[in-house]
């Protein structure tokens, strides 16, 4: 039998996963700060990030081979695993759940402002770098930082066209 939902229940669903996510996240955070202290649980929290962000690209790459997309900045969002359909511009500075769901954390735990930046430049820079190849990236705006929306650029650069990764662990 064959379901069929609309658009905005599958919209809101998808944002639920994601806002559990980001809830998921915190979660961990807290847990290392409080284990680690912050500088500790920042250096973990970067390396895990960077290890997922990877694999992740990884099957972004195999993705785009089997569909004939070329692996530029501009086809990252076609190769990638994120349901855009619960990232709406039309929400404003709520566009992205995990931005919604972290904003609501930093309000009231403002110490987790430098990991919600971390999730996204982390992840979004190491995709952008493994994915093409040959461009890192820039999170310039980002409403985790106060900003209304989030603004990024690509830029093509020789460190990471000879396979230096922005955040790759030392010794790696």
């Amino acid at each position: 039998m064959e379901e069929n939902i609309s658009r905005e229940r599958a919209v809101s669903e998808v944002r639920g996963m994601a806002e559990q996510f980001a809830e998921l996240y915190f979660a961990f955070v807290r847990a290392l700060r409080s284990e680690l202290g912050e500088a500790r649980a920042m250096e973990v929290v970067q390396r895990v990030l960077y290890v997922r962000a990877s694999e992740r690209a990884e099957k972004m790459i195999a993705r785009a081979e089997a569909e004939g997309i070329a692996r530029t900045p501009e086809n990252i969002t076609r190769a990638s695993d994120v349901p855009y359909l619960g990232w709406g511009a039309s929400l404003g500075r709520d566009h992205c759940p995990y931005g919604k769901a972290w904003n609501a954390r930093i309000a009231e735990f403002p110490w987790f402002r430098p990991f919600a930046r971390l999730y996204c430049d982390v992840t979004d820079t190491t995709i952008a770098e493994v994915f093409t190849g040959n461009h890192t990236h820039q999170l310039y705006e980002n409403v985790v930082l106060g900003d209304d929306r989030c603004a990024r650029r690509y830029d093509p650069d020789p460190d990471v066209a000879r396979g230096k990764r922005t955040y790759a662990p030392k010794g790696e």
